[in-house]
């Protein structure tokens, strides 16, 4: 693993940890619930539209062929999808489908991470969208393991105090 996957992945996996750590006390009937009067996302629309990240990532790093066909949670959780309070659970898969493939889905692309040259990540950016502000492949997949995610999970943090869960840490 060269420098700047040294640099990327530990963080991203202290990342997943507390991902993890945020479902404790989450049970299947509340996750993809939303507190009432509040418009926020349930941890399943959050884990759900993390889940798609990791795809993305594999193929902006040449690895297409170990991503899996993500439509039928962009059409869910894509971004500007709109988070809808599930009681019946009948819009949303099932807290153990998510939460897995959101966890399987994380290991495969940081694998491929930890196996990449600096000369890889320091190439630049294919998004052409998000070049100006992340000028490397390495910012791109930093931003794609770190921030974003670190954003979504404080949802969840917030969530869990509007549910009564308290604190995961």
């Amino acid at each position: 693993m060269d420098h700047v996957a040294t640099s990327i992945v530990p963080p991203a996996k202290m990342t997943l940890a507390l991902a993890d750590l945020l479902l404790d006390g989450i049970t299947p009937d509340r996750f993809a619930r939303k507190p009432e009067g509040v418009d926020t996302n349930s941890p399943a629309f959050v884990y759900g539209h993390l889940a798609i990240y990791p795809d993305r990532t594999l193929s902006i790093l040449g690895r297409a062929d170990m991503a899996i066909d993500t439509s039928d949670y962009e059409a869910l959780f894509g971004a500007g999808k709109e988070c809808r309070d599930d009681p019946e659970g009948t819009i949303y898969p099932a807290m153990d489908e998510i939460v897995t493939r959101f966890r399987e889905r994380n290991a495969v692309a940081l694998e491929v991470v930890m196996g990449l040259s600096d000369e890889a990540m320091l190439a630049e950016n294919p998004n052409e969208r998000m070049r100006e502000r992340m000028p490397t492949v390495g910012s791109l997949v930093a931003f794609l393991f770190g921030g974003h995610p670190m954003m979504h999970l404080g949802q969840v943090s917030a969530w869990r105090r509007m549910m009564g869960l308290g604190s995961a840490m």
